[in-house]
C-alpha cells in the first residue's frame, strides 16, 4: 500500500477518535445537567417542605385559643395531619438525596439538601398522635425554626455554588417544567 493510503488511513482513526471523544464529553455533560435538573427539583420539594411547616406552624400561632386547644387534643386535627404530611414528605425526601447515585460535582448539593429535609422531617416529626393536651403544646413549642432556616439557607448557597460551577445559570422551576 503506498505512503498516502496509511496517511489517508492515520488521519481517519485520529478523526474518529477526536469525535468519539467529544461526543463522550457532550454527553457527559448533558448527563451531568439532567442530574442537576434532578437536584433542582428536589430544592422545589425542600422549600415546599419548609413553607407547609411554616405555614402550619403560623395558622396555629394566629389562630384561637379553641383551635389551639383542638389541635392539642385531636390528633386528628388538620393542623397535625399537615405536619405529619409535612415530616413524611421530608423524610422521604432525605432518603432519596442521600441514595441518589450522581456525579461526584453534584454530590455535596444532594448532601446539603438531604440534610435540609431531614431537619425539617425531624422537627416536623416532633408532633405525634401520642402526644396530647399540654404536651402536644409542649413539643410544639419545641420545633426550631432557626435551625431550620439555618441548614435551607447554606443548602441552598451549596445548590447555587454547584449550579454556578456546572455554568446552569436559570434555576427556575414551576409546576413540574422547567423555565430556560
Amino acid at each position: 500500500m503506498p505512503v498516502w493510503g496509511w496517511i489517508a488511513i492515520g488521519l481517519g482513526v485520529a478523526l474518529l477518535l477526536a469525535a468519539a471523544a467529544a461526543a463522550a464529553f457532550l454527553g457527559w455533560r448533558a448527563l451531568e445537567r439532567r442530574y442537576l435538573l434532578q437536584l433542582v427539583g428536589r430544592r422545589e420539594a425542600v422549600d415546599v417542605a419548609r413553607q407547609g411547616l411554616e405555614d402550619s406552624l403560623l395558622r396555629l400561632a394566629e389562630g384561637t385559643d379553641a383551635q389551639l386547644r383542638t389541635f392539642a387534643d385531636d390528633p386528628d386535627s388538620i393542623e397535625r395531619r399537615a405536619l405529619h404530611e409535612v415530616g413524611s414528605r421530608a423524610r422521604m425526601l432525605a432518603d432519596e438525596l442521600d441514595t441518589m447515585t450522581l456525579p461526584k460535582p453534584l454530590v455535596p448539593a444532594a448532601d446539603a439538601l438531604g440534610d435540609a429535609a431531614y431537619v425539617i422531617g425531624r422537627e416536623a416529626g416532633k408532633i405525634h398522635d401520642d402526644l396530647v393536651g399540654d404536651a402536644a403544646l409542649e413539643a410544639l413549642g419545641t420545633i426550631d425554626l432557626t435551625e431550620i432556616a439555618q441548614v435551607h439557607r447554606q443548602a441552598l448557597a451549596v445548590v447555587a455554588q454547584v449550579c454556578e460551577e456546572c455554568g446552569f445559570e436559570d434555576e427556575a422551576i414551576y409546576g413540574g417544567g422547567l423555565y430556560l
